[in-house]
């Protein structure tokens, strides 16, 4: 048989085009990268019902990327329309620039060819100001070694893929008798949610918006592990805020904390409350479907809770670091190769995330004495060739020009490769990595 006769809507998409995440580089020495999770509706035409049993997806274009195949098993009834969702395991970490296209090939039971779509690819370009949303931390609010940490394309696909570019966001602290980064203060009860760093932070709204929806009261779950049953309304104490287009989800409040600024709305249930930027809206628990206190935030391209697709959710004005090369510094300066983020994604490895200005570290008036000691060495040199300068009596007069230009020569060499070094560090000149590792919260 030839190839079934689908019906195949792809998201997240943008004027025609699929859209990938553009993910900040885990550290100023490394690339930047892309997350590619798919979202597919698919609409059976045929007489009979079909069964997906693969998806393939493939690139067009430099660079060269393997395709990937995905094993399915999906029953669509004939003019049915269901979705098929990328799995954690499924994302795919593109390297930056991408391939300039994409083709899904979707390949059925008793045909012999595949159900086919090609898209362009480019990456996503939020809507929010300037490309990106405003942390919902602050650093303010960090006790001495606490940072937050996040990382991309680990969240579960949950409520048809709407969680595919959520975060869940923790505050750890470096311990130096385990060498890790624990959620919880070591040794201490962790069935208990205030012996978790997170526990309690403020939380602050992302960008202007208005409250759509609002949910207090739920009582804290005892960590560590999910709730059983499953609490209802997973989200737990929760605002759904309208940022723009965009529908952003702050989850797992403690009870009772909620702004009440933002919870007594015009509406009859209380929604429609305006929020301005950097607003607070409440203090992080461990509510609703959640394993151990953190915030878990994700934006979705709808008006309606769970109504939407995915969409990325990018930063601006925020430093991240792959939480494996963190020093034991505290508060971070920039001797580190802290990655300034602007309009992107969280990296795809657990990250620290710091919502900037760095500290002046060493490496910067180290550079600044070799640039001086290199510009006094031409100084010198300029001198020593100069009549009625600097002569070398031991020297002579020749020996001494010719001290003079080597001086000037060394000198210009010198300051000429540090310039050229300071630039490539500036524009993060760096082999490509893809680069994906498991979310440490689990």
């Amino acid at each position: 048989m030839s190839a079934p006769n689908l019906t195949i809507k792809v998201e997240p998409a943008e004027s025609s085009a699929v859209v990938y995440g553009a993910l900040a580089a885990k550290s100023s020495n490394d690339q930047p990268n892309g997350q590619l999770s798919l979202v597919l509706t698919i609409t059976n035409n045929e007489p009979a019902q079909v069964h997906l049993n693969q998806v393939t997806v493939s690139f067009v274009g430099p660079p060269n990327v393997s395709p990937s195949p995905i094993a399915a098993d999906l029953t669509i009834f004939s003019a049915q329309t269901t979705q098929w969702v990328f799995g954690t395991a499924n994302n795919i970490i593109l390297p930056v620039p991408a391939p300039a296209a994409i083709k899904l090939s979707l390949a059925c039971d008793a045909f012999s060819d595949q159900a086919e779509v090609n898209m362009p690819l480019t990456p996503y370009m939020s809507p929010a100001t300037d490309g990106g949303y405003a942390f919902p931390g602050k650093t303010a609010d960090l006790k001495k070694g606490e940072f937050w940490t996040g990382l991309s394309a680990a969240h579960g696909p949950a409520g048809g893929g709407t969680q595919l570019f959520a975060y869940d966001l923790l505050v750890r602290v470096f311990d130096p008798a385990t060498n890790s980064w624990p959620t919880n203060v070591p040794g201490s009860d962790n069935t208990k949610n205030e012996n978790y760093y997170i526990y309690g932070k403020p939380i602050y709204a992302m960008a202007d918006g208005v409250v759509k929806e609002i949910k207090d009261g739920m009582p804290a779950n005892t960590p560590p592990g999910f709730p059983s049953p499953t609490a209802n309304p997973v989200e737990g104490n929760h605002f759904y805020i309208q940022h723009g287009d965009d529908l952003a989800l702050y989850a797992h409040f403690q009870a009772g904390t909620l702004n009440p600024v933002l919870t007594s709305g015009p509406n009859p249930d209380k929604t429609g409350a305006l929020v301005t930027k950097g607003q607070f809206l409440g203090l992080a628990g461990n509510t609703g479907n959640s394993s151990e206190p953190h915030l878990h935030i994700q934006v979705n391209r709808t008006t309606i809770p769970w109504g939407g697709p995915p969409r990325p959710l990018p930063f601006n004005d925020i430093f991240v670091l792959d939480l494996s090369v963190v020093p034991n510094t505290w508060p971070p300066n920039n001797d580190s190769p802290w990655n300034a983020v602007s309009a992107q994604d969280l990296p795809s490895v657990v990250s620290a995330i710091w919502m900037g200005p760095l500290k002046l570290g060493n490496k910067i008036f180290r550079k600044l004495f070799y640039v001086l000691a290199w510009a006094w060495i031409i100084v010198i040199g300029g001198l020593m060739i100069t009549p009625g300068g600097v002569e070398c009596i031991a020297c002579g007069p020749t020996l001494t020009d010719i001290l003079g230009i080597v001086s000037i020569v060394l000198g210009v060499i010198g300051l000429a490769l540090s310039v050229i070094e300071s630039r490539a560090e500036a524009q993060h000149i760096a082999p490509p990595q893809i680069d994906v590792k498991g979310d440490l919260h689990g």
